[in-house]
């Protein structure tokens, strides 16, 4: 932590008030424990869902255990395709930062399983609903690893 800057003025009521201005960074490790074969598939350029072996159930984002049976999931790859359920523009930047603003944030309905992300696409526009996009997948190392990931519009609703 570092100070980097003071200011001082006074209220509309006449107090007095001073603001530093500081700097603070922390550094941490996290284990990602039973969801390391996501993030692992995110590094090659995958996406990666659990299926359950005994009802056929199936998650995105991956979760370990079958929440109708208890059973425990197996992996398996996605297509990396989807469609547009709902899109905006946002013109704040995420808390964790890595994304320049003004960026596409969209709920897109996953090919391959039941359940999908709500993620940044690479677009100038807003598409509309039903769009078809593709997962990217970038070699920078972001602030976070889904980061390196984006969605790319492949095909336009007509």
């Amino acid at each position: 932590m570092r100070v980097t800057g003071a200011e001082r003025g006074t209220t509309p009521s006449g107090d007095r008030y001073s603001l530093l201005r500081i700097e603070m960074a922390q550094r941490y490790r996290h284990a990602v424990g039973s969801a390391d074969p996501f993030y692992r598939g995110l590094e090659n350029g995958v996406l990666r869902a659990t299926e359950c072996p005994d009802c056929g159930s199936t998650w995105f984002p991956p979760r370990r255990f079958c929440d109708a049976d208890l059973s425990e999931t197996t992996w398996y790859d996605l297509p990396g395709t989807g469609r547009i359920m709902a899109a905006t523009r946002v013109h704040v930047p995420p808390p964790f930062g890595g994304i320049d603003v003004p960026y596409i944030l969209a709920s897109i309905r996953l090919d391959g399983v039941d359940g999908g992300i709500t993620h940044r696409v690479a677009a100038s526009d807003i598409p509309e609903r039903g769009t078809v996009v593709a997962a990217t997948f970038s070699d920078r190392q972001p602030a976070h690893p889904l980061l390196r990931m984006a969605f790319a519009v492949k095909e336009e609703i007509a």
